[in-house]
Protein backbone atom coordinates (compact mmCIF):
# COMPACT_ATOMS: atom_id res chain seq x y z
CA UNK A 1 0.00 0.00 0.00
CA UNK A 2 1.20 3.62 -0.66
CA UNK A 3 -0.36 6.59 0.23
CA UNK A 4 -0.15 10.17 -1.24
CA UNK A 5 -1.25 13.30 0.38
CA UNK A 6 -1.61 15.83 -1.57
CA UNK A 7 -1.17 19.19 0.55
CA UNK A 8 -0.53 21.75 -1.86
CA UNK A 9 -2.27 22.15 -5.61
CA UNK A 10 -1.59 26.32 -6.53
CA UNK A 11 0.84 26.96 -8.91
CA UNK A 12 3.66 30.16 -7.91
CA UNK A 13 1.45 31.43 -5.32
CA UNK A 14 -1.44 30.61 -2.73
CA UNK A 15 -4.83 31.22 -4.58
CA UNK A 16 -8.46 29.84 -3.93
CA UNK A 17 -7.84 28.91 -0.64
CA UNK A 18 -4.85 26.46 -2.43
CA UNK A 19 -1.93 25.86 -0.83
CA UNK A 20 2.15 25.80 -3.03
CA UNK A 21 3.43 22.78 -3.89
CA UNK A 22 4.18 20.21 -1.67
CA UNK A 23 3.13 16.18 -1.11
CA UNK A 24 3.31 13.54 1.47
CA UNK A 25 4.07 10.00 0.48
CA UNK A 26 3.82 6.96 2.99
CA UNK A 27 5.29 3.61 2.13
CA UNK A 28 5.60 0.58 4.09
CA UNK A 29 9.08 1.60 5.11
CA UNK A 30 8.78 5.08 5.83
CA UNK A 31 7.52 8.51 4.85
CA UNK A 32 9.07 10.81 1.74
CA UNK A 33 7.94 14.49 1.15
CA UNK A 34 8.00 15.55 -1.89
CA UNK A 35 8.52 19.36 -2.48
CA UNK A 36 7.99 21.46 0.35
CA UNK A 37 6.36 25.03 -0.48
CA UNK A 38 5.86 27.60 2.19
CA UNK A 39 4.18 27.30 5.23
CA UNK A 40 5.09 23.18 4.77
CA UNK A 41 5.22 22.88 8.59
CA UNK A 42 1.94 24.06 9.83
CA UNK A 43 0.53 22.18 6.49
CA UNK A 44 1.73 18.73 7.92
CA UNK A 45 0.56 19.56 11.18
CA UNK A 46 -2.81 20.68 10.22
CA UNK A 47 -3.63 17.90 7.91
CA UNK A 48 -1.82 14.96 10.81
CA UNK A 49 -4.95 16.96 12.85
CA UNK A 50 -7.35 16.20 10.60
CA UNK A 51 -6.06 12.90 10.21
CA UNK A 52 -6.68 11.92 13.83
CA UNK A 53 -9.96 12.78 14.20
CA UNK A 54 -10.86 10.14 11.36
CA UNK A 55 -10.94 6.40 11.68
CA UNK A 56 -7.92 6.34 9.53
CA UNK A 57 -4.47 4.92 10.74
CA UNK A 58 -2.52 6.99 8.09
CA UNK A 59 -0.55 9.93 9.63
CA UNK A 60 2.10 12.91 8.31
CA UNK A 61 4.19 13.18 10.93
CA UNK A 62 6.73 15.82 11.01
CA UNK A 63 9.55 13.24 12.93
CA UNK A 64 8.93 10.41 10.65
CA UNK A 65 9.90 12.33 7.40
CA UNK A 66 12.67 10.22 5.85
CA UNK A 67 13.47 12.02 2.85
CA UNK A 68 13.16 15.56 1.44
CA UNK A 69 12.40 15.08 -2.78
CA UNK A 70 12.82 18.26 -4.48
CA UNK A 71 11.63 18.75 -7.89
CA UNK A 72 13.30 22.05 -8.70
CA UNK A 73 14.79 25.21 -6.73
CA UNK A 74 11.85 27.46 -8.22
CA UNK A 75 10.58 28.78 -4.51
CA UNK A 76 7.19 28.12 -4.49
CA UNK A 77 8.43 24.13 -4.31
CA UNK A 78 11.77 24.68 -1.72
CA UNK A 79 10.66 27.76 0.26
CA UNK A 80 9.19 25.73 3.30
CA UNK A 81 12.11 23.75 3.37
CA UNK A 82 14.19 25.37 6.08
CA UNK A 83 11.79 26.89 8.24
CA UNK A 84 10.79 23.35 8.27
CA UNK A 85 14.13 22.18 9.08
CA UNK A 86 14.40 24.42 11.77
CA UNK A 87 10.86 22.99 12.99
CA UNK A 88 12.35 19.52 13.56
CA UNK A 89 15.29 20.72 15.64
CA UNK A 90 12.76 22.61 17.83
CA UNK A 91 11.46 19.96 18.00
CA UNK A 92 14.20 17.91 18.93
CA UNK A 93 14.86 15.74 15.99
CA UNK A 94 18.01 12.98 16.14
CA UNK A 95 17.17 10.91 13.00
CA UNK A 96 19.33 11.68 10.18
CA UNK A 97 17.58 13.41 6.92
CA UNK A 98 18.13 13.02 3.51
CA UNK A 99 17.39 16.30 1.16
CA UNK A 100 17.94 15.27 -2.31
CA UNK A 101 17.28 17.33 -5.88
CA UNK A 102 18.82 18.02 -9.56
CA UNK A 103 21.61 20.35 -10.42
CA UNK A 104 24.00 21.01 -12.91
CA UNK A 105 28.01 20.69 -13.08
CA UNK A 106 28.04 24.57 -13.79
CA UNK A 107 26.25 25.32 -10.69
CA UNK A 108 28.27 22.75 -8.94
CA UNK A 109 31.47 24.36 -10.13
CA UNK A 110 30.23 28.28 -9.38
CA UNK A 111 29.09 27.03 -5.89
CA UNK A 112 32.80 26.05 -5.43
CA UNK A 113 34.36 28.48 -6.53
CA UNK A 114 32.38 31.27 -5.35
CA UNK A 115 31.14 30.16 -2.26
CA UNK A 116 28.21 32.81 -0.46
CA UNK A 117 28.37 34.51 -4.19
CA UNK A 118 25.04 35.16 -6.28
CA UNK A 119 25.60 33.23 -9.81
CA UNK A 120 26.56 36.34 -12.50
CA UNK A 121 24.21 36.66 -15.61
CA UNK A 122 27.23 35.56 -17.53
CA UNK A 123 28.10 32.36 -15.63
CA UNK A 124 24.50 30.66 -17.33
CA UNK A 125 24.13 29.46 -13.73
CA UNK A 126 20.43 30.23 -12.26
CA UNK A 127 20.57 31.73 -8.86
CA UNK A 128 17.65 29.13 -8.49
CA UNK A 129 19.44 26.37 -8.88
CA UNK A 130 19.82 23.80 -5.74
CA UNK A 131 23.18 23.80 -5.92
CA UNK A 132 22.80 27.54 -5.08
CA UNK A 133 20.28 27.39 -2.47
CA UNK A 134 21.59 24.63 -0.87
CA UNK A 135 24.92 26.93 0.13
CA UNK A 136 22.89 29.36 1.17
CA UNK A 137 20.74 26.78 3.30
CA UNK A 138 23.45 25.26 4.68
CA UNK A 139 25.69 28.57 5.78
CA UNK A 140 21.87 29.67 7.42
CA UNK A 141 21.18 26.62 9.74
CA UNK A 142 19.85 27.49 12.89
CA UNK A 143 20.70 30.06 15.31
CA UNK A 144 24.18 27.74 16.78
CA UNK A 145 24.86 26.93 12.75
CA UNK A 146 24.01 23.56 13.43
CA UNK A 147 20.21 22.09 13.08
CA UNK A 148 21.39 19.04 15.88
CA UNK A 149 20.50 16.44 13.28
CA UNK A 150 22.59 14.47 10.76
CA UNK A 151 21.56 16.32 7.02
CA UNK A 152 22.81 14.55 4.29
CA UNK A 153 22.08 17.96 1.20
CA UNK A 154 22.58 15.14 -1.77
CA UNK A 155 22.37 17.23 -5.48
CA UNK A 156 22.92 15.35 -8.42
CA UNK A 157 23.36 16.10 -12.58
CA UNK A 158 20.81 14.62 -14.99
CA UNK A 159 23.05 13.49 -17.35
CA UNK A 160 20.17 11.56 -19.67
CA UNK A 161 16.78 12.55 -20.53
CA UNK A 162 15.56 9.08 -19.71
CA UNK A 163 14.22 8.20 -16.60
CA UNK A 164 17.41 6.85 -13.63
CA UNK A 165 17.46 5.08 -10.34
CA UNK A 166 18.09 7.77 -7.76
CA UNK A 167 21.79 8.13 -6.57
CA UNK A 168 20.57 7.43 -3.03
CA UNK A 169 17.58 4.95 -1.95
CA UNK A 170 16.74 6.03 1.55
CA UNK A 171 13.78 2.95 2.36
CA UNK A 172 14.30 -0.35 1.47
CA UNK A 173 11.29 -1.19 0.80
CA UNK A 174 10.78 0.84 -2.22
CA UNK A 175 12.56 2.12 -5.08
CA UNK A 176 12.76 5.36 -6.22
CA UNK A 177 13.61 6.88 -10.07
CA UNK A 178 14.53 10.39 -11.74
CA UNK A 179 12.41 11.04 -13.98
CA UNK A 180 14.02 14.05 -15.98
CA UNK A 181 11.59 17.30 -16.78
CA UNK A 182 12.19 20.94 -18.62
CA UNK A 183 11.59 23.49 -16.57
CA UNK A 184 14.08 26.16 -17.29
CA UNK A 185 15.94 24.92 -14.64
CA UNK A 186 17.67 21.60 -13.69
CA UNK A 187 13.98 19.61 -12.78
CA UNK A 188 12.72 16.06 -12.55
CA UNK A 189 9.66 14.26 -11.32
CA UNK A 190 10.17 11.48 -8.52
CA UNK A 191 8.70 8.05 -8.96
CA UNK A 192 8.23 5.52 -5.93
CA UNK A 193 7.90 2.13 -6.66
CA UNK A 194 6.75 -0.77 -4.10
CA UNK A 195 8.34 -3.89 -5.91
CA UNK A 196 6.56 -6.56 -6.97
CA UNK A 197 5.79 -8.43 -3.61
CA UNK A 198 5.50 -12.22 -2.75
CA UNK A 199 1.82 -13.32 -2.66
CA UNK A 200 -0.59 -13.55 0.45
CA UNK A 201 -0.10 -16.09 3.06
CA UNK A 202 -3.03 -18.22 3.12
CA UNK A 203 -3.80 -18.27 6.79
CA UNK A 204 -7.29 -19.63 6.45
CA UNK A 205 -5.87 -23.12 5.02
CA UNK A 206 -3.24 -23.01 8.13
CA UNK A 207 -6.01 -23.09 10.54
CA UNK A 208 -8.22 -25.50 9.04
CA UNK A 209 -5.29 -28.04 9.02
CA UNK A 210 -4.95 -27.36 12.52
CA UNK A 211 -1.20 -26.00 12.27
CA UNK A 212 0.64 -25.22 15.40
CA UNK A 213 2.11 -21.19 15.61
CA UNK A 214 5.11 -21.88 14.49
CA UNK A 215 4.86 -24.31 11.89
CA UNK A 216 2.79 -21.18 10.27
CA UNK A 217 5.62 -19.18 10.63
CA UNK A 218 7.99 -21.39 8.53
CA UNK A 219 5.51 -21.75 6.32
CA UNK A 220 5.52 -17.89 6.26
CA UNK A 221 8.97 -17.72 5.73
CA UNK A 222 8.99 -20.34 2.61
CA UNK A 223 9.86 -23.20 4.77
CA UNK A 224 7.90 -26.29 3.78
CA UNK A 225 7.47 -28.33 6.81
CA UNK A 226 5.76 -31.99 8.05
CA UNK A 227 2.60 -32.26 9.13
CA UNK A 228 1.15 -35.45 10.75
CA UNK A 229 3.10 -37.23 8.38
CA UNK A 230 2.48 -35.14 5.41
CA UNK A 231 4.78 -32.58 3.53
CA UNK A 232 3.40 -29.37 3.37
CA UNK A 233 5.13 -27.01 0.80
CA UNK A 234 5.48 -23.36 1.58
CA UNK A 235 4.43 -21.93 -1.73
CA UNK A 236 1.09 -23.81 -1.94
CA UNK A 237 0.07 -21.40 1.30
CA UNK A 238 1.00 -18.30 -1.24
CA UNK A 239 -1.41 -17.02 -3.48
CA UNK A 240 0.31 -15.08 -7.21
CA UNK A 241 2.72 -12.75 -6.89
CA UNK A 242 1.25 -9.26 -6.05
CA UNK A 243 2.05 -6.66 -9.01
CA UNK A 244 4.11 -3.65 -8.17
CA UNK A 245 2.61 -0.27 -6.57
CA UNK A 246 3.58 3.41 -7.97
CA UNK A 247 3.36 6.75 -8.07
CA UNK A 248 5.09 9.44 -10.06
CA UNK A 249 4.96 12.87 -8.68
CA UNK A 250 6.45 15.09 -11.85
CA UNK A 251 7.08 18.72 -10.79
CA UNK A 252 6.87 21.75 -13.18
CA UNK A 253 7.75 20.87 -16.36
CA UNK A 254 6.85 21.41 -20.18
CA UNK A 255 4.96 18.89 -22.40
CA UNK A 256 6.49 16.21 -24.35
CA UNK A 257 8.90 14.88 -22.25
CA UNK A 258 10.33 11.67 -23.41
CA UNK A 259 10.75 9.94 -20.14
CA UNK A 260 7.39 9.44 -19.57
CA UNK A 261 7.72 6.92 -22.09
CA UNK A 262 10.84 5.05 -20.60
CA UNK A 263 9.34 4.07 -17.08
CA UNK A 264 9.50 0.64 -16.69
CA UNK A 265 6.39 0.39 -14.75
CA UNK A 266 3.50 2.01 -15.35
CA UNK A 267 2.41 4.60 -12.36
CA UNK A 268 -0.50 4.03 -10.61
CA UNK A 269 -1.48 7.19 -9.89
CA UNK A 270 0.57 10.41 -11.99
CA UNK A 271 0.32 13.89 -10.06
CA UNK A 272 0.63 15.94 -12.77
CA UNK A 273 0.71 19.48 -13.09
CA UNK A 274 -1.95 21.39 -15.30
CA UNK A 275 -0.71 24.91 -14.30
CA UNK A 276 -2.89 26.17 -17.83
CA UNK A 277 -5.91 25.17 -19.86
CA UNK A 278 -5.56 24.16 -23.50
CA UNK A 279 -6.74 27.50 -24.17
CA UNK A 280 -3.22 28.96 -23.13
CA UNK A 281 -1.10 26.00 -24.95
CA UNK A 282 1.41 28.64 -26.00
CA UNK A 283 1.70 30.49 -22.85
CA UNK A 284 2.59 27.02 -21.41
CA UNK A 285 5.01 26.35 -23.22
CA UNK A 286 6.71 29.96 -23.53
CA UNK A 287 6.89 29.59 -19.83
CA UNK A 288 7.98 25.87 -19.57
CA UNK A 289 4.59 24.36 -18.07
CA UNK A 290 2.03 22.09 -18.57
CA UNK A 291 -1.58 22.45 -20.14
CA UNK A 292 -4.20 19.87 -18.95
CA UNK A 293 -3.70 17.90 -22.40
CA UNK A 294 0.35 18.08 -21.88
CA UNK A 295 -0.49 16.10 -18.33
CA UNK A 296 -3.10 13.90 -20.71
CA UNK A 297 -0.09 13.00 -23.18
CA UNK A 298 2.60 12.21 -20.85
CA UNK A 299 -0.18 10.04 -18.68
CA UNK A 300 -0.97 8.07 -22.02
CA UNK A 301 3.00 7.66 -22.75
CA UNK A 302 3.78 6.17 -19.25
CA UNK A 303 0.14 4.16 -19.15
CA UNK A 304 -0.86 5.88 -15.81
CA UNK A 305 -4.58 4.04 -14.15
CA UNK A 306 -5.16 7.59 -12.51
CA UNK A 307 -3.89 11.07 -13.66
CA UNK A 308 -4.21 13.56 -10.52
CA UNK A 309 -4.00 17.17 -11.95
CA UNK A 310 -2.72 20.10 -9.71
CA UNK A 311 -0.53 22.50 -9.97
CA UNK A 312 -3.16 25.13 -10.33
CA UNK A 313 -2.51 28.73 -12.32
CA UNK A 314 -4.17 31.91 -9.69
CA UNK A 315 -6.75 32.22 -12.94
CA UNK A 316 -8.13 28.61 -12.18
CA UNK A 317 -11.00 28.62 -10.27
CA UNK A 318 -13.23 25.70 -11.86
CA UNK A 319 -11.27 22.48 -12.51
CA UNK A 320 -13.52 20.65 -14.49
CA UNK A 321 -12.24 22.81 -17.38
CA UNK A 322 -8.90 20.96 -16.99
CA UNK A 323 -10.70 17.74 -16.56
CA UNK A 324 -11.94 18.21 -19.95
CA UNK A 325 -9.40 19.53 -21.23
CA UNK A 326 -7.54 15.98 -20.10
CA UNK A 327 -9.72 13.74 -21.00
CA UNK A 328 -10.05 14.72 -24.70
CA UNK A 329 -6.50 13.96 -25.23
CA UNK A 330 -6.41 11.23 -23.50
CA UNK A 331 -5.34 8.11 -25.64
CA UNK A 332 -5.76 5.59 -23.40
CA UNK A 333 -8.08 4.16 -19.99
CA UNK A 334 -6.68 6.52 -17.94
CA UNK A 335 -9.02 8.24 -15.23
CA UNK A 336 -8.42 11.85 -15.00
CA UNK A 337 -9.46 13.46 -11.66
CA UNK A 338 -8.68 17.13 -9.96
CA UNK A 339 -6.84 17.33 -6.93
CA UNK A 340 -8.03 19.65 -3.99
CA UNK A 341 -6.00 20.17 -1.29
CA UNK A 342 -5.45 17.41 1.94
CA UNK A 343 -6.57 14.77 -0.60
CA UNK A 344 -5.32 11.50 0.34
CA UNK A 345 -4.45 8.54 -2.63
CA UNK A 346 -4.55 4.47 -1.14
CA UNK A 347 -3.01 2.94 -3.87
CA UNK A 348 -3.07 -0.86 -3.18
CA UNK A 349 -4.61 -3.93 -4.59
CA UNK A 350 -3.44 -7.31 -5.43
CA UNK A 351 -4.75 -7.72 -9.59
CA UNK A 352 -2.78 -5.97 -11.97
CA UNK A 353 -4.86 -2.99 -12.20
CA UNK A 354 -4.67 -0.83 -8.78
CA UNK A 355 -7.24 -0.20 -6.38
CA UNK A 356 -7.34 3.62 -6.01
CA UNK A 357 -9.19 5.29 -3.16
CA UNK A 358 -9.56 9.45 -2.76
CA UNK A 359 -10.12 10.52 0.85
CA UNK A 360 -10.72 13.89 2.47
CA UNK A 361 -11.95 16.25 5.35
CA UNK A 362 -14.10 17.61 3.07
CA UNK A 363 -15.76 14.68 2.25
CA UNK A 364 -15.92 12.99 5.93
CA UNK A 365 -13.05 10.80 5.09
CA UNK A 366 -15.12 8.35 2.65
CA UNK A 367 -13.31 6.65 0.37
CA UNK A 368 -14.15 7.09 -3.07
CA UNK A 369 -13.37 4.34 -5.77
CA UNK A 370 -11.73 5.80 -8.99
CA UNK A 371 -10.28 2.55 -10.31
Amino acid sequence: MLELHVLGTSSARFAHGRAVSGSVVNTPGGTLLVDCGEGMQQRLIDHNRQLKSSNLQSRTRIAKVRAILLTHGHLDHCWGLLPLLQTMALDGRKDPLLVMGPTTVDALTWAREHPGVPPSEESGVSSTDLAILFQQWQSLGSKDESFGFELDWHLFTLDDDMPAPAPVQPIEEVILTVVPTQHGIPACGWQVTQPTREGRFDRDRAYELRLKRGHISRLARGEDIVHDGQELAAVDFRGPPRPPRSLLISGDTVGGIPAFAGLEVAPDVLLHEATFANELQEKATRYNHSTAADAAGHASACGAHVLALTHYSSRIDDTNVLIDDASGALTGPTVVHACADGELFLIGGDDVLPEVEVLSAAGGWEPTRIT
